[in-house]
């Protein structure tokens, strides 16, 4: 006999929902209602409890990560249904198989008291046409039992031995399906370690109050994890910019270099030039363009980079989480993507296929996967290996940094990236040591 689940939700409206689509399907349940429903959840798992949970709200992403945890520590699954706006990405890439309606989630439950292992491999030959279509990866040649139409409308499991068991309605026992699959099989491989790391260097340049730092000061910091950065020199008059651009050879980008005027919310500050000349005049137009924009502003000067050529931009945040992982933000920095909110979240370290998963969910995802399977597989490789350098630095430092924001991250026309622009916004630490002593 099933046990009965705990289903622990937010607010009362979902515990009536949650009830009667359980009870639909003859699900024994226990709604609750909770003023902290992860927490309760966590208890719940904790006690060997087959645990649900159901939320109005969203779930912080840490929350979301120490319910991962404790999922994967117990060795149990717990379905979320998360009624709102809030993207199930990530929650699918720490394992959870989160849907937005309580009607999936009561179906995952169904799902998960079944007696085989991938109940997303049933034979779907005895649906109707539609309803196959419906729950699409099916396949039919499994033998993990099938799924099959009963009274009402609704979807059953039947298994090999004649046993049948309601599922929910067509629509539910897809959205589960999908749910399922996209949650199976998520692991969480160790923090990647950069070696040769000279951390005096990086403590020298991170060491202070709580700041953001400049473009080229939070280069400098990413420098020895190997991060791909362009050739590029920070110049404070019109005459180095000049002899720098010479020597690195046109054409040259020449950029501000100010820890409070950022490129990405000021991109007039940066110009392409083709001669020397061009490089002294860029560098009096952008400084004096800059101070009419904001007096109080620092200015470096400008940075001289060479010019590359770049397919795609990718804007990247991340941050440390206290359960141990690092939150990164991937998105696109072209005016149209930024336009269009086309990002994702997911948290690092992952793995190469995990990576892959996550980068297809952006609806860009072609101009970055484009090509061949070993062109996509290139690419995932590369982007892979910059975005766990930056969560490596991000894991090193957590207790002195609390973000680094790379915007772009360029993917040039041959395959190869480089960081245009950096910030480094350091914490307090420091200044907490500094009272603490």
């Amino acid at each position: 006999m099933p046990k009965s689940w705990s289903m622990i939700c937010d607010c009362p409206e979902l515990a009536v929902d949650v009830a009667r689509d359980a009870e639909r399907i003859g699900l024994s349940v226990e709604a609750i209602v909770a003023d902290e429903p992860a927490e309760t959840a966590i208890e719940a798992i904790s006690a060997g409890k087959p645990t649900a949970l159901a939320l109005e709200r969203e779930i912080a992403a840490d929350q979301g990560v120490q319910l991962a945890e404790a999922m994967r520590a117990h060795e149990a699954t717990v379905p979320l249904a998360v009624v709102g706006p809030q993207a199930l990405g990530l929650l699918h890439d720490l394992g959870l198989p989160a849907v937005h309606e309580t009607g999936p989630m009561v179906a995952i439950v169904a799902l998960l008291e079944l007696p085989t292992e991938h109940p997303w491999a049933a034979t779907t030959k005895e649906l109707p046409p539609v309803d196959r279509v419906r729950l699409g990866d099916s396949v039919s040649h499994r033998a993990e039992g099938r799924f099959v139409r009963i009274d009402d409308g609704m979807i059953a499991h039947e298994s090999d031995g004649g046993h049948s068991r309601p599922i929910g309605t067509p629509r539910d026992v897809a959205t589960a399906l999908r749910a399922m699959r996209a949650s199976h099989g998520a692991s969480r491989p160790k923090v990647p370690v950069v070696r040769g790391v000279e951390a005096d260097a990086v403590l020298d340049t991170i060491l202070g109050p709580r700041r953001a730092l400049s473009d080229p000061a939070s280069k400098a910091a990413l420098g020895p994890y190997d991060v791909p950065l362009p050739v590029e020199e920070l110049c404070a008059t019109p005459s180095r910019a000049a002899s720098e651009a010479s020597r690195i050879g046109f054409p040259v980008r020449v950029a501000l270099a100010s820890p409070d005027l950022r490129l990405w919310d000021h991109p007039d500050l940066a110009a392409e030039v083709f001669s020397a000349a061009q490089a002294r005049d860029a560098y009096r137009q952008i400084m004096a363009l800059a101070r009419s924009r904001s007096e109080a502003a620092r200015l470096l000067g400008v940075t001289v980079s060479a010019a590359t050529m770049a397919r795609t931009l990718l804007h990247v945040r991340m941050e440390p989480l206290p359960s141990g992982p690092v939150l990164a933000d991937i998105g696109f920095a072209d005016p149209h993507g930024r336009a269009s909110g086309d990002t994702t979240q997911t948290v690092l370290p992952a793995t190469a296929r995990a990576l892959e998963q996550v980068l297809l969910r952006l609806r860009g995802s072609s101009l970055l996967l484009e090509g061949g399977a070993q062109e996509r597989k290139e690419a995932v490789s590369a982007i892979g290996d910059v975005l766990m350098r930056l969560a490596a630095f991000v894991h090193q430092w957590r207790d002195q940094i609390e973000a680094v924001e790379v915007n772009p991250l360029a993917i040039l026309v041959g395959g190869e990236l480089e960081v245009r622009q950096a910030c480094v916004t350091v914490g307090d630490a420091f200044s907490r040591s500094l009272h603490a002593s």
